[in-house]
């Protein structure tokens, strides 16, 4: 099985169908039509672009090449779009995006960052006056650097998210080549090339880009400790350099990495000799080596206060985006369709009401390709779970424990958290795709039927929220 004609056309009616069922029954809030044919559009392309490439690449030479420089010009492509779509609705956050608070405050503390530098001042203690804590000190850092060497222009950072965007893919491509094979590793690299949410978030001035690709390549180097015997202490150094990277990024994530990379290294099994002898003197070096890091970074000073403040982020992002949505916070924890679907939410707004909703709809299209392939991940799950696959334990519990944490948290339906967990969804997404499942068709349209139940739900439940029904 792969991805067919037939499983664009049912993708593609499943998407116009829950449009034109909204605009019949809610015709007072149709969305602006650019962004609503725009969003029709990408829908189109994407799953044509996953259907026609898959076929052509099947025996493509070059494939990690053709790849990267592909995926470098829909990133581009989507930084042009970002600029078109804000220039039409919020021109006065160009060259941002729409809604650019948080854009806005890391392009500043860039600044303050590459000043420091210039001037040979303490970088940590400037941030100190600007942010409330070291938990947001990372992408400022990386920012000041690019724009002490590049100039201070925000399209460097776009430009570095689209490279480093890129590259993410190629590495997708590589884990899943590991953990699979070459025909599931190819068409995991096309869909993570075309799918839209990545291209948003890679067209916005945002950390997630970056979080992102430091995610993926500390699962990357994970696959080449248990699939080499070479140059094994040059990758737990490179690990450990992520760890101390990702710990100013977001805070929570450095000590879940660390417990995904300790169970792969602990729980793979392999045919090769003298494998448990090595795994355990990794294991041993790689625990040694993050205490050290710790130490070193005199992240043991700062551990509680920046999980607290990690904490208090994820706060103050929910309460945000809750005001923005136009939903309550005890609202949406108490909505059964988000604390059953943790690992499917968010779902598409795609009416509009009011104009704090603009940043909200303008990516429907995000969540409505995210929601209706999310059954194959769980059919790549439960394979993986079932086949007892072990190459994918990184992934597998990364994925697993991350949207628990957001289920938990009451944040799932926040597509800036769900974003994280994306590229290895796209794995298992793979295989369900590409595995003989009996009556898995059928299956796949009962679930979008579920979905499509669930998204006007989820419409409904806002506007009746604002007293509008």
């Amino acid at each position: 099985m792969d991805w067919n004609k037939r499983y664009t056309d049912i993708s593609i009616c499943f998407a116009l169908s829950i449009l034109l069922f909204h605009m019949l029954f809610f015709p007072s809030y149709i969305m602006p039509l650019p962004i609503l044919f725009t969003g029709v559009g990408i829908i189109v392309f994407f799953f044509l672009g996953v259907y026609a490439y898959n076929k052509s690449w099947k025996h493509q030479p070059h494939f990690k090449q053709s790849i990267f420089m592909h995926s470098l010009l829909y990133r581009l492509l989507g930084v042009l779009g970002m600029y078109w779509l804000t220039m039409l609705y919020d021109p006065a956050n160009l060259p941002l995006e729409i809604s650019a608070s948080d854009s806005w405050n890391y392009h500043y503390s860039g600044v303050i960052v590459a000043n420091a530098i210039h001037g040979g001042d303490d970088i940590f203690e400037k941030l100190s006056y600007f942010w409330k804590s070291e938990a947001d000190y990372g992408f400022s850092i990386l920012i000041g650097t690019l724009y002490s060497f590049l100039g201070k222009n925000i399209l460097v950072i776009k430009i570095f998210n689209a490279l480093i965007g890129a590259f993410t893919v190629v590495r997708i491509y590589q884990i899943t080549a590991f953990a699979y094979d070459e025909k599931r590793a190819r068409l995991a690299g096309i869909i993570t090339m075309l799918m839209p949410p990545l291209l948003w978030f890679g067209g916005i001035f945002l950390k997630e880009t970056v979080l992102i690709f430091l995610i993926v390549n500390t699962a990357y180097y994970t696959t080449k400790i248990i699939n080499q015997s070479r140059f094994l202490l040059l990758y737990v150094l490179i690990i450990l350099c992520h760890f101390g990277v990702v710990f100013y990024f977001r805070t929570i994530l450095a000590p879940l990495l660390f417990c995904c990379v300790l169970m792969q290294l602990v729980f793979y099994k392999t045919k090769k000799k003298r494998y448990r002898f090595f795994s355990g003197l990794i294991t041993a070096i790689f625990i040694a080596g993050s205490i050290y890091v710790v130490n070193t970074l005199s992240m043991d000073k700062h551990l509680e206060p920046l999980i607290e403040a990690s904490k208090n982020q994820f706060g103050t992002e929910l309460s945000t985006a809750s005001k923005n949505r136009g939903i309550t916070y005890a609202a949406a924890l108490i909505a059964p369709l988000l604390i059953v679907g943790a690992i499917i939410t968010p779902f598409p707004s795609v009416l509009d009401f009011e104009e704090a909703q603009l940043g909200i709809y303008a990516h429907y299209q995000n969540e409505i390709i995210r929601n209706s392939l999310y059954f194959f991940v769980f059919l790549g799950l439960y394979r993986a779970v079932k086949l007892r696959n072990r190459e994918t334990i990184f992934i597998l519990s990364f994925s697993i424990i991350y949207i628990v944490i957001l289920a938990i948290s009451g944040i799932s339906f926040q597509d800036r958290f769900q974003i994280l967990s994306l590229p290895f969804l796209i794995v298992f997404m793979s295989d369900g795709i590409i595995a003989d499942h009996k009556r898995k068709k059928q299956q796949w349209i009962l679930y979008l039927g579920f979905i499509f139940l669930a998204i006007f739900m989820w419409n409904v439940f806002k506007l009746s929220n604002r007293g509008l029904l």
